[in-house]
Parts: structure tokens; sequence; C-alpha cells
């Protein structure tokens, strides 16, 4: 058995017991959709809001919602949001995030509104997404999110809110065991101290991943070429991980404190960037998190005032890795007999410091105004590659020109203002900006306003528009890779967002919600030119519509459902691995007391190739999975999941270096216990 599990299964055993009387399953349909709709969201706004009248699209996944459905990471839940696909990428099977079908560098992750992007690869090189354990509830934009949150947010903004201390209560230990050895364990308390309320959550967990068959890879075109035969293909891929999360909090009126540790070991990446199958890195990456918060809305008698104050460390490392290319390669330099190894390790530091304070004083008025500076260092960047001059062996280009990244610090200093005007009881107008300097490219400005219409409480329209960026990363900036030449001169990606939101009730149990948009990008950053450079390109527009369905069938059964139609231009600048139409289908039927039935298919269409790839469209999949859980008193709660319930053979997008691309899981099943102790 695995060793998380066993560590839970301890922790039942050694913690004392203490009597409950909640109904363990209740919660899962405990809410009306009216219900659902009245919730209160901060991430449109900075500032509480109902979620029917926000001022944006926005969507919220609640802790029941994601426990019903089994689900046991962040990148599971995503794929059943309007608009998101979540892609599988081929190096180190990292989960990518796409919103409306741009890339998933327009996507800005935060956790408890801490962003989560580093300088160098995006959401962190060795990113594997978040132990749903983990999550007390995720706020999801779909739209341009730059006017509140800065860079990043040019397609979506997603803020996952944890389990902290004061939303804690009592005690609860779990345990998970399934396919590919995988194994997990999970703590929860929540208590208090001397006037404080306290957090802790922490999971371990591993994996020896799915192991997904490869026929021929990057590398076997080259020994076509050369006559060599030495690409590991036809092989299996190698996708096993340790994880370890652990995260403590502590709160006292108007003040919250946040600590988190998170850490990535003995992970496999299974195939390089080029697609070239590598079985010998054993990377290492961790992160901690220090964020002290103060939030008080009666600050003065006319004002709130919040600030923070945020600390982040994050590492890498490649360990014994990369191995780019296997032993035996040959190229015009001559011979590798150890093959092209490329061991890589940085250091990033994260201060960041904000303030704001919230004025009601005129009547029908809600203004906020904020300042804040973020300071980014990149730092301990080492690296030892195989040379050119003599093929195979180890160079040490550790501060030089040639290592990967540049030590150097990114300054950001920022600015936003926001009214929310409420124009009549039905009608509401929320405009604002942000203003951000950066220290290696410049500034940008960009604002945003939103119309909101809720005549009754049947019918609520949206009228939204929306400027966003993204700015260039180190890569793109200073890093000198095969990949491309870097370009020092880069400007931001920017974007311009319509939305058009319509929400009606058609009963106190029929939801239907429709969203119309037009996302238009430009200054896109692409690979250009002989020899290849980040340049700043050309545009792309994508034009879509997102249905949204929710029906309470009956007191015990709701069905929910959504389909996703884009239009995406023939540029050469869309996003071909993220297909034109996704449709996602959920049951949750509570058929027994003490017994919930989820069921959920995710349909992902056709992905089509780009301009001289004379492969086939990847085929469309459905992918069903399903959850039994079962809760024989207040303490004890167990469940059983099957993914992919049908077996499909089901690929996600790869370029020519996989002639096959990369099949995705087949079905694979897990069991899970839960005890709550008081």
């Amino acid at each position: 058995m695995n060793k998380p599990v066993l560590v839970a299964l301890a922790l039942c055993q050694a913690l004392p017991a203490h009597a409950g009387n909640d109904d363990r399953l209740a919660q899962l349909l405990s809410l009306s959709l009216t219900e659902l709709m009245a919730q209160e969201v901060t991430i449109s706004t900075h500032t509480r809001h109902a979620l029917a009248k926000a001022p944006a699209v926005v969507s919220v996944i609640t802790a029941e919602d994601i426990q019903a459905t089994g689900a046991t990471n962040l990148a599971e839940v995503l794929e059943g949001v309007p608009g998101i696909h979540v892609r599988a990428s081929q190096f180190a099977n990292r989960p990518l995030i796409h919103f409306r079908g741009a890339n998933a560098s327009q996507t800005l992750l935060m956790v408890n509104g801490a962003a989560m992007k580093d300088l160098m690869w995006g959401f962190g090189i060795f990113w594997k997404g978040l132990p749903a354990s983990m999550i007390e509830r995720i706020e999801i934009i779909r739209g341009p999110g730059s006017a509140l949150y800065g860079a990043d947010a040019g397609a979506g903004a997603i803020n996952v809110i944890t389990r902290t201390a004061g939303k804690i209560e009592g005690t609860e230990a779990g345990a998970r065991a399934g396919s590919y050895d995988t194994g997990a364990a999970w703590l929860r308390h929540g208590g208090t101290w001397n006037g404080f309320d306290l957090g802790l959550t922490a999971e371990l967990s591993s994996t020896n991943g799915y192991r997904p068959f490869i026929a021929e890879d990057g590398q076997t075109s080259r020994d076509q070429t050369y006559g060599t035969a030495v690409s590991y293909a036809p092989g299996h891929a190698g996708f096993g991980w340790r994880n370890s999360d652990i995260r403590l909090s502590a709160a006292r009126d108007n003040w919250r404190l946040y600590a988190d540790y998170t850490r990535h070991s003995d992970l496999e990446i299974g195939l390089t960037g080029a697609g070239v199958l590598d079985p010998t890195t054993q990377a290492d990456d961790s992160r901690y998190n220090l964020d002290l918060l103060y939030d008080n809305e009666r600050f003065g008698r006319d004002w709130g005032l919040s600030a923070e104050l945020r600390y982040a460390r994050l590492g890498y490392t490649s360990g014994n890795g990369f191995q780019e290319r296997p032993p035996g390669y040959v190229d015009a330099s001559g011979l590798y007999p150890d093959g092209v190894i490329n061991r890589m390790r940085a250091a990033e530091r994260r201060l960041n410091f904000e303030t704001s304070g919230l004025y009601r004083g005129l009547d029908r008025h809600a203004i906020r105004l904020g300042i804040g500076h973020v300071w980014q260092d990149l730092y301990s960047v080492e690296q030892i590659v195989s040379a050119t001059t003599a093929p195979g062996t180890p160079v040490d280009v550790t501060d030089t020109p040639n290592a990967f990244a540049p030590e150097m610090m990114r300054r950001i200093g920022y600015l936003f203002a926001q009214d929310i005007w409420s124009l009549s009881d039905t009608w509401e107008l929320t405009a604002g900006a942000r203003y951000d300097h950066y220290s290696d490219f410049g500034a940008t400005l960009n604002p945003r306003l939103a119309l909101v219409w809720q005549g009754n409480d049947t019918f609520t329209g949206k009228l939204m528009y929306g400027q966003a960026f993204r700015a260039p990363s180190y890569q793109e900036l200073y890093s000198l890779t095969s990949l491309a030449l870097p370009n020092p001169d880069l400007k931001p990606e920017r974007s311009r967002t319509w939305d058009l939101s319509l929400t009606y009730a058609a009963t106190k149990d029929l939801q239907v919600g429709v969203d119309l948009f037009h996302f238009a990008q430009s200054d896109l950053i692409a690979i250009a030119g002989t020899p290849g450079q980040f340049q700043n390109t050309g545009d792309h527009t994508i034009r879509g519509v997102e249905l949204d369905v929710r029906w309470q069938a009956a007191k015990a059964l709701r069905i929910a459902g959504n389909y996703t139609w884009r239009s995406l231009d023939d540029s050469s600048y869309r996003t071909y691995a993220v297909p034109d139409r996704e449709a996602y289908l959920r049951a949750d039927w509570a058929f027994l007391p003490r017994w919930n039935w989820n069921l959920q298919a995710n349909w992902v269409g056709e992905r089509p190739r780009p301009p001289g790839d004379s492969r086939a469209a990847v085929a469309a999949y459905t992918l069903v999975d399903t959850t039994l859980r079962y809760a024989p008193g207040n303490r004890w709660e167990f469940a059983a999941s099957v993914r992919n319930l049908l077996d499909a053979d089901a690929r996600e997008y790869t370029n020519r270096a996989i002639p096959d691309d990369l099949p995705l899981p087949g079905r694979n099943v897990y069991a899970e216990i839960r005890y709550r102790f008081d």
C-alpha cells in the first residue's frame, strides 16, 4: 500500500473522535439555483458582489461541487467550466489552462489573490495544479482581468480560495488509492487559540503516472536522416511524481496570515519540449509563500481599507537531466556518446505590496482606489550543457551570456481605480482602469466598463468591455535557447474584449445563461524570421458563444451542462491545440439517504492542423467519469471513482515530433475514505 495511505490510516487511529450531527452528504445538493446566484464573489470587483450582478462573466465552484465529482486536482475541476479547455502538455504532462481558444499564457492563475506565474515558465516549469483537498472555492472570470489584476489576464482569471483559518471546522483526515500506483493522504484542522482562528491543511501524494505508448518521437526522424537507431521510441513516456502541500493560516479581527509550502519531487518529464522521450530526468521544484493581509470595511466613517504584503520564493532543478537527445545522437557537430544533456537550476523571489481604499461617501457610488509595487528577482541561475565544439563534453555556462536566463530583477509599479455606480434599483455601471509600469519594457493602461441590468429575479443582462495585456516572459526577452533567439525590445501582447451576457431563470428550477464574446488580440509574440526570434507579430480574433444550463429536475436530482462554440480566424496565430467546440454534461443524484452518484461527460471537438502539417485533424473524443459516494454516519465517508469509464482512445494535440499525438489516460479507478473527528 502507498505510504501516504498508511499515514492517513495512522492519523485516523491516533486522533480522538467526537460526536457530530451533520449529514455528510446533505450539502451536495443543498443550495437552490436562486441561492447559487446569490452567492457573493470578489474576483470581479475586489468588492463583495452577488454572483448574478457581478460586472463580469463569473463562474463559482464550491468545495461541495468538487467533492461530489471526486476530482482530485484543480485541473480536473476546471474542465467543466464553459469556455475552458485544460490541455495536457507533452512536457512533464503539465496541465495548460486555455480560456476561449487563446493560448494558456493569456490565463492568470491566483491562489488567495496571489499570482502564481513566474518570470520564466508561466505557472511554473513543473506545475501540476493544486490538490482538491485544499480548495474552499474557485472564482473564475471568463474575459479580461487586467484592469483589476494586471498582466496575463487577457482571456481569463482564476482565483483559488483555499481552506484557511475560520473556514475549517474541526478535524478531517482522508486517504485515496488507485490506478498507476497512485496514493494520497490529507489532513485538515481548524480551531482557536488565544483569540486567533487557526487552520492547517496538508496533503502528501505520489503516483507512478500513466505511461503513454509513443510509437515515434522527435528523435525517430533524425535516426532516419543520420542512419542511427538511438531513439527510445517505440517506448513509454514516464509521468510519475511526488507532491507535498502544507498550508498554515491564522486570523484575528481584520488580519489574516498565510504560510504555504509546496514541492514536487522525483518528477519525470516523459517527453522533452522537442518531443523526445527522456527516461533520465528526475526533476524537483518548490515554492514558499508568506502573505499578511488586512481588510477592514469600516476603517473610517465612509472608508474601507485593504492592504497586503506577500513574499514568495520558488526554485527548480532538472536534477540529472534534461536529456534533450539520447546517447549516440549525431548532428552536424559530430557524435554525442552520452547524448545531449541540459542541466538547469534557478530560483526566484517575489515581494508584493498593495493597499487600496473603498469610499462610500457618495450616494450610490462605491469607489476603490489602490496602489502597489512588485519586485521579482531571478537568481541562482546555473546551467551545464553538452558542448557542440566537443560533442558530449559537459560545459558549465553559469554566469555567462550563454546561460538559459540572466540573473536580474523586474519591478512593477501600478495604480488602479474603480467606481461601482448604482444608476437605479435595476441598473449598475462599473468603470475602472489600471496603470502598470514595468522596469524592462515600459507602461500599459487597461480600462474596463460593465453595465448590468437586473429588472427582476428572472432576468439579468450584462454588457461589458475590457482591455488586457500579457507581459513578455524572461524566456522571450532574454533567454538564448535552441528554440529561438530572445528579443529585449518586445512589447506586451494586448487584447480587447466585448461581452454580452444574459441569464434567464425560466422557473425556480431551470436557469439558462448565454454569453456572446468578441476577443481581439494584437502584438502577439511568436517566433518569426531566420534564424527564429521572438517578435511582436500579427493579430488574432476569436468570437464565440458559451451556453450554460442548470436544471433542478427533482429534489434529489440536479442536471447541468454547457456548450461552447468558437469561431477562430485562419491566421497563423491561432492556437491549434484548442478545439472550436466543446460540451459538458453533469448529473448529481442523491438516490438514497446518504448516497450520492455523480456522472460527467466531457466532449472535446476535433482540432485542426496548422498549415504545412498534412496529418488529419486530431479526432474528437468524449470522456465519461463517474463517482459514487456513501456516508454511513456523521464521521465516515467512502467514495469510488472511475475516470474515462468507456476507455475512450483520447489524444491531445502535439506537433509533428510525435506523429500520433499524446494519448490520454485510459480507464482508471480509485477509492477514497474520509473521517471527521468532530
